[in-house]
C-alpha cells in the first residue's frame, strides 16, 4: 500500500519544497551579493582554495540569488535545479566533505539535504503550482489546436460571407 501522494497533495508538497529550498538559497545569495558583496565573497572563496574564485563567486551568487526566485516560481525548474546541483557539488567537494557530516563541524549535511531536495524536484517536476506547468499546459493546448483538421473550402467561404460586413460581397 505504499503509494505516492495523490496529485493535489503532491503539488502542494512540491510547492512547499520549492519554497523552502528557494528561501534558503535566496538567503545565501543575498548574503553573498548584498551583505558581503562580490569582493568579500571572492576573498572567502580564495581562502577556501576554490578554483577561479572571482568566476566561481560570481556564478554562485547569481545562481543562488536569481535561481532561487525562479525555483520558487517554478520557472525553468530543470535548468535551475541543475545549476544549483553544480553549486552544491562544488561546495561539498571543495569545502564540506573534509569536515565530516555535521554542519556544526562545517560538514556536508546542509548541502547534501539541499541537493537531495533538488534531485527530487528534478525527478518529479515542479508540480501544478508553477510557471513551468502553465507553460507546458499552454503548449499542449496549442499542439492540440494545431491538430484540428482544416475546414472545407465551402465551409470557409460560408463563414467568410456570414462575417462580411456587407453580405455577399
Amino acid at each position: 500500500m505504499n503509494r505516492s501522494l495523490p496529485p493535489p497533495a503532491r503539488d502542494w508538497a512540491l510547492l512547499l519544497a520549492r519554497v523552502l529550498i528557494g528561501v534558503v538559497m535566496f538567503a545565501h545569495g543575498y548574503q553573498k551579493l548584498i551583505i558581503n558583496g562580490i569582493g568579500r565573497t571572492t576573498e572567502g572563496f580564495e581562502n577556501l582554495t576554490i578554483p577561479l574564485a572571482i568566476v566561481s563567486a560570481s556564478f554562485v551568487t547569481v545562481v543562488e540569488f536569481t535561481g532561487s526566485v525562479l525555483l520558487v516560481a517554478g520557472t525553468l525548474t530543470p535548468v535551475v535545479c541543475a545549476l544549483m546541483l553544480v553549486i552544491m557539488s562544488g561546495a561539498a567537494v571543495f569545502v564540506h566533505i573534509p569536515n565530516g557530516i555535521f554542519v556544526a563541524d562545517g560538514g556536508w549535511e546542509l548541502v547534501g539535504v539541499i541537493a537531495a531536495g533538488l534531485i527530487a524536484i528534478t525527478a518529479t517536476g515542479p508540480g501544478r503550482f508553477s510557471v513551468d506547468h502553465i507553460v507546458r499546459t499552454r503548449q499542449q493546448q496549442h499542439q492540440r489546436d494545431m491538430q484540428i483538421p482544416p475546414r472545407h473550402a465551402a465551409e470557409e467561404e460560408a463563414v467568410t460571407i456570414w462575417r462580411s460586413p456587407v453580405r455577399g460581397k
